[in-house]
C-alpha cells in the first residue's frame, strides 16, 4: 500500500511539472504578480556569460560612497581614532612588554568604572545571582551565603517576572512590578507623583535617547538644541536620524555656566535658517564639563522650555555624582512639578542609567526614560518603537529597579551597601580633586572645579608652533597632543574636538576613574610629558 501511495504521488507531482512547463502562459509585465525593476527576459548571450567571468573586478556591493551618509556624517570621540590607537599598543605591550617606555595602556577616555577596577555593589550582584539562578533559593546553603534582605528581594522580583525566568522576553517597556519600584523611588526622591505607565526600560539610557530623536525629527529642517561641549551620543543620534543638531554654548569662564539668553540667541539664529526647534538637551551633571546646574538656573531653563514648546531631554545619569557640598542634584521633574507645571504644561523626558554613579554597571546595559507630558496617542507611538526591539535584558531591567530602591535602614545589607557606596563616592571625589589641581598646575591649562559626573575638561592653551604641526599631521591640535600624550606615556584622554568647543579653544577630557592609587602616576607622566612637548613646541 505503501508503495503504491508513494507512486501515485511521483506520478501527479511529474503530470504537474509537464502541465507548468508547456501549458502556463506568458504574462506581460503589466500583468505580472510581482513587481521587477525590468520587464525584459534574461537570455544566454555572450555579454551574460562573459559578465560572471568579470565578476572578480566588479566593485564591493557596499563602499563608503553606497552606503548611507548620515552614519558616515556620525562621529563618536569617546571610542574613535586615540581608543583604536590605544588599543593597538595595548596588544604591542601584551606581546612584547618592553614594546614602550610604559607598562600598561591608562584608559582615562570613557566612564567604565569597573573596567578600571571598581567592585560591583555586593547587594546588587547578590539579588542579580539569586534572580538568574532561582534554585539557590531553595538550597540550605544559601541562607548562610547570601544576605536576607537580598534573599527577600529576589523573591519578590521573581514574583513580578512571568515564569520567573530572566531568559524570557518581557513586556517592551519593562516588567511592570519593576517599574512600579522605579517609579517610587522617582516618587521619594522628588516628592512628587510618578507613574510607572511612564516608565520605558531600556539597555541603558543611549538607546532611550535614539528613540526620543527618532520620535521628533522628522527631517533636516528639524533642530535639537544641544550643549557645546556635548556628549558625542547627542551629536551623533542627531545626525543619524536626519536632524540638525543646533548648538548653544557653556561659559567656561562661570564654571560651564548654562545661560538662557544663550539659549534665545541660538534658537532665534536657527528660526532665521529655517529650522524648527523641537527639544532641548541637558545633561544635569554635566558631561564632559562636571558642572552641577543651581535649582534657580534650573527653573529659568524649565521656564524657557515651556515658553517656546520645547521638550526637555534631561539627561540625569550622573544625580548619585555630586562632589561639592554646596551643590545638590535636583532632578528636571521636581523642579518643574515645584513651578506648578503638570503634565499639560511642558514635555519632558528624563533619562537614567545604571552605567554611572556609584554602581557603575555598564556591561549590564540597564536604564530607563520617564516620559511625560505628551498625549495617549503619541505616547502609543513611542511604545510602538519601543515594541520593535521587543524588550530590555531583563537583567537591565532588575538593576535599574534595585539603583532606585536601594537597601533602606534596618536591613541585613543596609550598613555594608552605605559603605560600599560611601568609599566609591568620596574616593571619586578625592580622585577629581587630585586631578583638578594637577591640571592647574600645567603651563597653559585651565580647569573648572569638578562639581559632579566622572569628568574634567581641561582647556589647554597650545603654542602656534604646536597648531602648525598638528595641521601638518591633518589632525585638530587638541587630537595631536593627545595622540604624543598616549604614545609617550599610555594615557588616553579624548580631545575636545570630539565634543565641540568655542572655536579657537582646545581641550581635552578626562575621566577621574583610574583607581586611587594609579592616580599619582598619572599625574606625574602627565605633567613631564607636558613640560617637554611645550618645550618641543615653543615658540
Amino acid at each position: 500500500m505503501r508503495r503504491f501511495v508513494i507512486g501515485r504521488a511521483r506520478n501527479l507531482i511529474e503530470s504537474s511539472r509537464q502541465n507548468c512547463r508547456f501549458q502556463r502562459p506568458l504574462l506581460s509585465s503589466s500583468q505580472s504578480p510581482y513587481r521587477f525593476l525590468s520587464s525584459t527576459a534574461v537570455v544566454d548571450s555572450p555579454s551574460s556569460s562573459s559578465s560572471s567571468s568579470s565578476s572578480s573586478t566588479m566593485a564591493p556591493p557596499v563602499t563608503l560612497d553606497t552606503i548611507n551618509p548620515k552614519v558616515l556624517e556620525c562621529e563618536y570621540a569617546v571610542r574613535g581614532e586615540i581608543v583604536t590607537l590605544a588599543q593597538k599598543l595595548q596588544e604591542e605591550i601584551r606581546a612584547k612588554p618592553e614594546a614602550h617606555s610604559f607598562e600598561e595602556i591608562l584608559y582615562c577616555n570613557i566612564g567604565n568604572p569597573q573596567s578600571l577596577g571598581q567592585q560591583p555593589i555586593t547587594f546588587f550582584r547578590e539579588v542579580l545571582a539569586l534572580c538568574d539562578h532561582p534554585s539557590l533559593l531553595d538550597k540550605s546553603e544559601t541562607q548562610g551565603l547570601f544576605s536576607a534582605d537580598s534573599i527577600e528581594r529576589a523573591w519578590q522580583i521573581l514574583d513580578q517576572i512571568p515564569g520567573r525566568a530572566t531568559g524570557a522576553y518581557s513586556h517592551s517597556q519593562g516588567i511592570k512590578g519593576l517599574r512600579d519600584t522605579i517609579a517610587a523611588g522617582i516618587e521619594a526622591r522628588d516628592g512628587f507623583p510618578a507613574n510607572s505607565d511612564d516608565i520605558f526600560l531600556t539597555d541603558g539610557a543611549s538607546p532611550a535617547v535614539h528613540m526620543m530623536m527618532q520620535l521628533l525629527i522628522r527631517s533636516e529642517k528639524d533642530g535639537i538644541l544641544c550643549p557645546i561641549p556635548q556628549y558625542p551620543l547627542y551629536s551623533a543620534s542627531i545626525a543619524l536620524h536626519g536632524g540638525t543638531l543646533v548648538p548653544y554654548y557653556l561659559e567656561e569662564a562661570t564654571g560651564w555656566g548654562l545661560e538662557v539668553s544663550e539659549l534665545k540667541k541660538q534658537l532665534e539664529t536657527a528660526k532665521s535658517k529655517g529650522i524648527t526647534l523641537r527639544a532641548l538637551v541637558v545633561i544635569n551633571p554635566g558631561n564632559p564639563t562636571g558642572q552641577v546646574l543651581s535649582e534657580e538656573n534650573q527653573k529659568a531653563i524649565v521656564e524657557f522650555c515651556k515658553q517656546e514648546g520645547l521638550v526637555l531631554l534631561a539627561d540625569e545619569v550622573y544625580q548619585e555624582n555630586i562632589y561639592v557640598p554646596e551643590k545638590k542634584f535636583h532632578s528636571f521633574k521636581k523642579v518643574s512639578r515645584s513651578m506648578g507645571y503638570g503634565e499639560k504644561d511642558i514635555s519632558l523626558v528624563s533619562f537614567q542609567s545604571v552605567s554611572k554613579g556609584y554602581y557603575g554597571e555598564c556591561g549590564k546595559r540597564g536604564g530607563y526614560m520617564e516620559v511625560t507630558g505628551f498625549g495617549a496617542d503619541v505616547r502609543e507611538q513611542i511604545y510602538k518603537v519601543a515594541s520593535v526591539n521587543l524588550c530590555s535584558n531583563i537583567s537591565g531591567q532588575i538593576l535599574a529597579s534595585l539603583v532606585m530602591s536601594p537597601p533602606k535602614v534596618g536591613d541585613e545589607s543596609y550598613e555594608s551597601y552605605s559603605a560600599e557606596r560611601d568609599g566609591i563616592l568620596s574616593s571619586l571625589a578625592r580622585r577629581a580633586k587630585t586631578l583638578e589641581d594637577a591640571f592647574n598646575k600645567l603651563e597653559g591649562v585651565t580647569c573648572n572645579k569638578a562639581e559632579g559626573a566622572m569628568y574634567l575638561f581641561p582647556q589647554i592653551r597650545l603654542p602656534e608652533k604646536a597648531i602648525k604641526a598638528a595641521g601638518a599631521a591633518k589632525k585638530a591640535p587638541d587630537a595631536f597632543y593627545c595622540q604624543r600624550l598616549l604614545t609617550s606615556t599610555g594615557i588616553v584622554f579624548v580631545p575636545g574636538s570630539g565634543f565641540g568647543q568655542v572655536p579657537g579653544t582646545w581641550h581635552f577630557r578626562c575621566t577621574i576613574l583610574p583607581q586611587e592609587e594609579k592616580i599619582p602616576a598619572i599625574v606625574t607622566r602627565l605633567t613631564d610629558f607636558h613640560k617637554s612637548f611645550l618645550d618641543e613646541f615653543r615658540n
